[in-house]
């Protein structure tokens, strides 16, 4: 019916399998909004007039931009969840006029689209993944309502929920897996031993002769995976940099179980339990029909009991050979599973799943 182009104002990063349209738009029925990472948000009528603008970014997220604009009644909501300076940003959706905008310092690149929770007393609320915990922010003003910490370092999956609990899993590295996890020393340390310059810093190049078979575990993690903890992409890590390092190393992957609901920290009441062995990088879970799956990169579908974590039933997808992105959906009575090369896998919804 109609086709609109938008000017790519900006060229942000982008890395492995994200794009630069990543975001899904969303409409109210009469008009839609899209957000693109190298542009920002923007409207348009059912007959591709537009509406308003909003330009933003740029952006400094390490794999590119990966969550979606939220409608709330009146309101366009996005997380930017970046390296530094990340802020979550409601507009008018009528006007694109900015209705709050709120700083979050203590977000780093996420992923994660946020969900929509109204409490049985009070405002709705957006619940959101976030690097190392989940957050709910009311959506009347942006206000941090309660969170949990304990989630993974990088979180890209969505929850699953029903009235009283949610879901979530998250990865971030290998070495995240609980047994697995590499120590870290602080900063001083961290100078004394990388810094040959001593300019106070830690530059990329100075980890160069740092290799697996030294048996420096923590200076091979530094040496791979530098561009995931230099968070102004300077090739220098300083003490901030060290310090997310740090959070980055000491969290777990994971799934949880939370209850929805509460003020401020809710770490300690709120989990109900974790299931800590290895979960999808991408893909959310599925809670439909009483039981909650979830397939893992290579094709695993697992269900689980959500009143307890446990397992009902695990097993590979017939020909499942490839990776999974897509999260699986629920309908008819049926899982549907779709692999990267397109397989497309349908289960009996149950926990005993065939």
């Amino acid at each position: 019916l109609w086709r609109r182009e938008i000017p790519r104002a900006h060229k942000g990063r982008l890395e492995n399998v994200n794009g630069p349209a990543s975001a899904t738009p969303v409409t109210d029925g009469q008009n839609v909004y899209a957000f693109f990472q190298d542009f920002g948000l923007i409207a348009f009528n059912a007959n591709g007039k537009e509406k308003w603008r909003t330009p933003l970014g740029p952006f400094n997220i390490f794999y590119g931009y990966g969550a979606s604009p939220t409608l709330v009644d009146d309101k366009l909501i996005l997380p930017v969840d970046q390296d530094l300076g990340a802020y979550l940003l409601a507009v008018d959706k009528n006007t694109g006029k900015v209705k709050w905008k709120i700083d979050r310092p203590q977000v780093i690149s996420g992923y994660s689209t946020p969900t929509v929770y109204q409490p049985k007393q009070g405002a709705k609320q957006l619940i959101i993944p976030e690097s190392f915990q989940l957050s709910a922010y009311s959506v009347a003003d942006g206000k941090r309502v309660w969170w949990v910490r304990g989630l993974a370092c990088e979180m890209k999956s969505v929850v699953s929920y029903d009235n009283e609990y949610l879901y979530v899993n998250g990865w971030g590295f290998p070495q995240n897996q609980p047994g697995q996890q590499i120590p870290t020393v602080p900063f001083a340390e961290g100078l004394a031993k990388y810094d040959g310059d001593k300019d106070g810093v830690i530059a990329k190049s100075e980890l160069e002769k740092v290799d697996r078979a030294s048996g420096d575990k923590m200076g091979f993690i530094l040496k791979v995976a530098f561009e995931a903890f230099d968070l102004d992409r300077d090739q220098k890590l300083n003490a901030k940099d060290w310090e997310i390092f740090r959070a980055m190393m000491a969290s777990e992957n994971g799934l949880l179980a939370i209850k929805l609901g509460g003020e401020g920290d809710m770490t300690e009441k709120a989990i109900r339990w974790k299931y800590q062995r290895p979960v999808p990088q991408v893909p959310s879970t599925l809670l439909y029909q009483g039981a909650l799956f979830m397939v893992n990169d290579s094709g695993i579908l697992i269900s689980f009991d959500p009143a307890t974590g446990a397992v009902i039933k695990q097993g590979r997808l017939k020909g499942a050979i490839d990776k999974y992105f897509a999260s699986p959906v629920g309908a008819d009575g049926k899982v549907y599973l779709i692999s990267q090369d397109g397989t497309v896998s349908v289960v009996k919804a149950a926990g005993e799943w065939d």
